[in-house]
Protein backbone atom coordinates (compact mmCIF):
# COMPACT_ATOMS: atom_id res chain seq x y z
CA UNK A 1 0.00 0.00 0.00
CA UNK A 2 3.01 2.24 -0.09
CA UNK A 3 2.04 3.38 -3.58
CA UNK A 4 -1.13 4.93 -2.15
CA UNK A 5 0.90 6.95 0.32
CA UNK A 6 3.36 8.06 -2.34
CA UNK A 7 0.51 9.02 -4.65
CA UNK A 8 -1.09 11.07 -1.89
CA UNK A 9 2.18 12.86 -1.17
CA UNK A 10 2.62 13.62 -4.87
CA UNK A 11 -0.91 14.97 -5.04
CA UNK A 12 -0.21 17.28 -2.11
CA UNK A 13 2.95 18.57 -3.77
CA UNK A 14 1.07 19.35 -6.98
CA UNK A 15 -2.18 20.65 -5.51
CA UNK A 16 -0.85 23.00 -2.85
CA UNK A 17 2.33 24.87 -1.91
CA UNK A 18 4.36 22.31 0.01
CA UNK A 19 6.62 24.81 1.71
CA UNK A 20 6.14 28.03 3.66
CA UNK A 21 8.71 30.11 5.49
CA UNK A 22 9.32 30.98 9.10
CA UNK A 23 11.48 33.89 10.19
CA UNK A 24 14.43 32.88 12.36
CA UNK A 25 15.60 36.51 12.64
CA UNK A 26 13.89 39.56 11.16
CA UNK A 27 13.87 43.36 11.31
CA UNK A 28 10.99 45.18 9.62
CA UNK A 29 12.11 48.68 10.72
CA UNK A 30 8.44 49.64 10.94
CA UNK A 31 8.89 51.14 14.44
CA UNK A 32 12.58 52.05 14.78
CA UNK A 33 16.09 50.99 13.72
CA UNK A 34 15.83 47.80 15.82
CA UNK A 35 19.36 48.18 17.26
CA UNK A 36 21.08 48.01 13.89
CA UNK A 37 24.13 50.23 13.56
CA UNK A 38 26.66 51.29 10.94
CA UNK A 39 30.30 50.28 11.24
CA UNK A 40 32.74 52.53 9.38
CA UNK A 41 36.39 51.54 8.98
CA UNK A 42 39.04 54.06 7.92
CA UNK A 43 42.74 53.14 7.98
CA UNK A 44 42.01 50.37 10.47
CA UNK A 45 40.09 52.66 12.81
CA UNK A 46 36.49 51.66 13.50
CA UNK A 47 33.70 54.12 14.25
CA UNK A 48 30.06 53.24 14.92
CA UNK A 49 27.06 55.32 13.89
CA UNK A 50 23.32 55.05 14.35
CA UNK A 51 21.68 54.89 10.92
CA UNK A 52 18.82 57.18 10.04
CA UNK A 53 15.31 55.76 10.31
CA UNK A 54 12.39 56.75 8.11
CA UNK A 55 8.85 55.45 8.81
CA UNK A 56 7.94 55.69 5.12
CA UNK A 57 9.48 54.98 1.74
CA UNK A 58 10.71 51.45 2.44
CA UNK A 59 9.33 48.05 1.46
CA UNK A 60 6.64 48.93 2.25
CA UNK A 61 7.16 51.38 5.15
CA UNK A 62 9.98 51.88 7.67
CA UNK A 63 13.62 51.59 6.56
CA UNK A 64 17.18 52.56 7.43
CA UNK A 65 19.38 55.03 5.58
CA UNK A 66 22.99 56.10 5.99
CA UNK A 67 24.87 58.83 4.14
CA UNK A 68 28.60 58.16 3.85
CA UNK A 69 30.70 60.33 6.20
CA UNK A 70 34.32 59.19 5.70
CA UNK A 71 36.58 58.00 2.84
CA UNK A 72 36.58 54.57 4.49
CA UNK A 73 34.15 51.71 3.97
CA UNK A 74 30.95 51.10 5.92
CA UNK A 75 28.54 48.24 6.50
CA UNK A 76 25.21 47.77 8.29
CA UNK A 77 25.79 45.64 11.40
CA UNK A 78 23.03 43.37 12.71
CA UNK A 79 21.93 43.16 16.37
CA UNK A 80 22.03 40.11 18.64
CA UNK A 81 18.90 38.45 17.24
CA UNK A 82 20.93 37.70 14.09
CA UNK A 83 23.60 35.89 16.13
CA UNK A 84 23.47 32.21 17.07
CA UNK A 85 22.72 28.86 15.49
CA UNK A 86 20.98 29.02 12.09
CA UNK A 87 22.24 25.65 10.83
CA UNK A 88 18.63 24.40 10.60
CA UNK A 89 18.23 26.65 7.56
CA UNK A 90 21.11 25.07 5.61
CA UNK A 91 19.53 23.47 2.54
CA UNK A 92 16.22 24.60 3.95
CA UNK A 93 16.19 28.39 3.98
CA UNK A 94 18.31 31.46 3.40
CA UNK A 95 18.71 35.18 3.98
CA UNK A 96 17.02 38.09 2.22
CA UNK A 97 16.95 41.87 2.45
CA UNK A 98 15.78 44.89 0.49
CA UNK A 99 18.53 47.32 -0.48
CA UNK A 100 18.96 50.60 -2.35
CA UNK A 101 21.81 53.02 -3.09
CA UNK A 102 21.74 56.36 -4.87
CA UNK A 103 25.15 55.68 -6.46
CA UNK A 104 26.63 52.28 -7.38
CA UNK A 105 30.15 52.05 -8.76
CA UNK A 106 30.72 49.54 -11.57
CA UNK A 107 31.26 46.07 -10.15
CA UNK A 108 29.89 46.89 -6.69
CA UNK A 109 27.25 44.47 -5.45
CA UNK A 110 25.13 44.17 -2.33
CA UNK A 111 26.41 41.40 -0.11
CA UNK A 112 25.80 39.73 3.25
CA UNK A 113 28.61 38.62 5.55
CA UNK A 114 28.39 36.07 8.35
CA UNK A 115 31.26 35.79 10.83
CA UNK A 116 32.43 32.98 13.10
CA UNK A 117 35.76 32.93 14.97
CA UNK A 118 37.28 35.45 12.57
CA UNK A 119 36.14 33.48 9.50
CA UNK A 120 33.90 35.31 7.04
CA UNK A 121 31.16 33.71 4.89
CA UNK A 122 30.13 35.90 1.96
CA UNK A 123 27.05 35.87 -0.27
CA UNK A 124 26.67 38.49 -2.99
CA UNK A 125 23.80 39.78 -5.11
CA UNK A 126 23.76 40.59 -8.80
CA UNK A 127 25.93 43.12 -10.58
CA UNK A 128 24.59 46.00 -12.63
CA UNK A 129 21.80 46.98 -10.24
CA UNK A 130 20.15 50.30 -11.03
CA UNK A 131 20.74 53.09 -8.49
CA UNK A 132 17.87 54.85 -6.76
CA UNK A 133 15.51 51.88 -6.66
CA UNK A 134 14.85 49.07 -4.20
CA UNK A 135 16.29 45.63 -4.97
CA UNK A 136 15.26 42.40 -3.24
CA UNK A 137 18.27 40.18 -2.52
CA UNK A 138 17.52 36.54 -1.60
CA UNK A 139 20.39 34.10 -1.07
CA UNK A 140 19.54 30.50 -0.19
CA UNK A 141 21.78 28.46 2.08
CA UNK A 142 22.88 25.84 -0.42
CA UNK A 143 25.36 25.37 -3.26
CA UNK A 144 23.12 27.00 -5.87
CA UNK A 145 24.56 30.26 -4.50
CA UNK A 146 28.27 30.96 -4.97
CA UNK A 147 29.04 31.33 -1.28
CA UNK A 148 32.62 32.34 -0.50
CA UNK A 149 34.60 31.76 2.67
CA UNK A 150 37.56 33.79 3.85
CA UNK A 151 39.88 32.49 6.57
CA UNK A 152 41.95 35.67 6.36
CA UNK A 153 44.00 34.93 3.26
CA UNK A 154 41.42 35.63 0.57
CA UNK A 155 37.95 34.40 -0.36
CA UNK A 156 37.45 30.99 -1.95
CA UNK A 157 34.39 28.91 -2.79
CA UNK A 158 32.74 27.56 0.35
CA UNK A 159 31.71 23.94 0.77
CA UNK A 160 28.36 22.95 2.24
CA UNK A 161 30.21 21.81 5.37
CA UNK A 162 31.84 25.23 5.73
CA UNK A 163 28.50 26.95 5.14
CA UNK A 164 26.91 24.87 7.91
CA UNK A 165 29.88 25.43 10.24
CA UNK A 166 29.66 29.23 10.07
CA UNK A 167 25.86 29.29 10.29
CA UNK A 168 25.86 27.02 13.36
CA UNK A 169 27.42 29.84 15.42
CA UNK A 170 26.97 33.23 13.77
CA UNK A 171 28.79 35.85 15.83
CA UNK A 172 28.19 38.81 13.54
CA UNK A 173 26.19 39.60 10.40
CA UNK A 174 26.80 42.56 8.10
CA UNK A 175 25.20 43.93 4.94
CA UNK A 176 26.88 46.13 2.33
CA UNK A 177 26.74 49.86 2.81
CA UNK A 178 29.66 51.29 0.84
CA UNK A 179 28.98 51.45 -2.91
CA UNK A 180 31.27 54.26 -4.06
CA UNK A 181 34.87 55.24 -3.36
CA UNK A 182 35.03 58.47 -1.38
CA UNK A 183 32.36 60.34 0.57
CA UNK A 184 29.55 60.19 -1.95
CA UNK A 185 26.66 57.79 -1.53
CA UNK A 186 23.64 57.06 0.62
CA UNK A 187 22.49 53.48 1.16
CA UNK A 188 19.10 52.22 2.37
CA UNK A 189 18.20 48.88 4.00
CA UNK A 190 14.90 47.16 4.79
CA UNK A 191 13.59 43.75 5.90
CA UNK A 192 16.82 41.85 6.66
CA UNK A 193 15.66 38.31 7.40
CA UNK A 194 17.10 34.86 8.04
CA UNK A 195 14.42 32.31 7.24
CA UNK A 196 13.75 28.60 7.22
CA UNK A 197 11.22 26.69 5.18
CA UNK A 198 8.51 24.63 6.87
CA UNK A 199 5.65 22.54 5.46
CA UNK A 200 2.52 24.63 5.08
CA UNK A 201 -0.30 23.65 7.51
CA UNK A 202 -2.52 22.40 4.68
CA UNK A 203 0.25 20.23 3.31
CA UNK A 204 0.96 18.80 6.75
CA UNK A 205 -2.69 17.92 7.26
CA UNK A 206 -2.95 16.20 3.90
CA UNK A 207 0.26 14.26 4.44
CA UNK A 208 -0.92 13.15 7.87
CA UNK A 209 -4.25 12.08 6.42
CA UNK A 210 -2.52 10.15 3.66
CA UNK A 211 -0.34 8.37 6.20
CA UNK A 212 -3.31 7.39 8.36
CA UNK A 213 -5.24 6.15 5.34
CA UNK A 214 -2.31 4.01 4.24
CA UNK A 215 -2.01 2.49 7.72
CA UNK A 216 -5.72 1.63 7.77
CA UNK A 217 -5.40 -0.08 4.37
CA UNK A 218 -2.48 -2.17 5.60
CA UNK A 219 -4.50 -3.26 8.63
CA UNK A 220 -7.45 -4.18 6.43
Amino acid sequence: MRSSLFAAIAAVAIASPALGSTYLAHSSFDVDHDDWRVKDTLNGNVTYFTPGWDPTGGVPTGNLAFADVTPGGYIFEAPDQFHGDFSSAVGNGGVFFDWKADMIMDGRRPAVYFWRDGVRLIGVGETGLAPGTWHHIDLVFDMSVDWKIDYGSGAQTATLTELAWVLSDVQDMNITGETWTGIQETTWLDNPTIYGRVPAPGALALLLGAGLAARRRRRD
